[in-house]
């Protein structure tokens, strides 16, 4: 679990960002904006891509960091069921409600501070997967290292943190 620990990212991670990056480029999207989480894992991944896709990061969003597991970060959940990482997780960490709350309070900061933008968002798979399914009422699969999401404005600023939608 590393949650917030500020892991550098190794070259397997950097090699991923640079073919994601590749693969946005190819797609021939656009984006107006770069933002990221600020630690230095989804920095540098945010960095990566943004120098195959003609961006420079814009800045980081304290509110992006990953899931706080608290007292069991860098606990190995091993051989765990996902019932039991997931009741292991809300007992020693963030729990699902806060960091659905703060993911959606600071993707509707990033669309007020970006008014009218395309912006590309890295930040972390919990965070993301947590916050996406709220938004769209969903159930996302774990997210893949490099797996590209897409979240309109309206969706954002039609979430609601405390309820889940139907």
């Amino acid at each position: 679990m590393q949650g917030r620990s500020d892991i550098p990212l190794n070259e397997t991670g950097r090699e991923q960002a640079r073919e994601v990056g590749r693969e946005l480029a190819a797609s021939g999207r656009h984006w107006d904006a770069l933002v990221s989480s600020p630690l230095q894992r989804a920095r540098e991944t945010a960095e990566l891509i943004g120098e195959q896709i003609g961006l420079t990061l814009s800045g980081t969003y304290e509110d992006l960091v990953e899931r706080s597991f608290g007292d069991a970060e860098g606990y190995d959940c091993t051989g765990k069921s996902d019932e039991q990482r997931h009741a292991f997780m809300e007992e020693h960490g963030e729990t699902t409600e806060d960091v659905i709350r703060r993911g959606i309070a600071v993707l509707q900061r990033i669309v007020a501070d970006h008014p009218d933008q395309d912006v590309m968002v890295v930040a972390h798979g919990t965070i993301i997967r947590l916050t996406v399914d709220r938004i769209r009422g969903t159930k996302l699969h774990s997210l893949a290292n490099g797996e590209v999401l897409d979240v309109t404005a309206a969706e954002v600023c039609a979430a609601s943190a405390s309820e889940p939608r139907p």
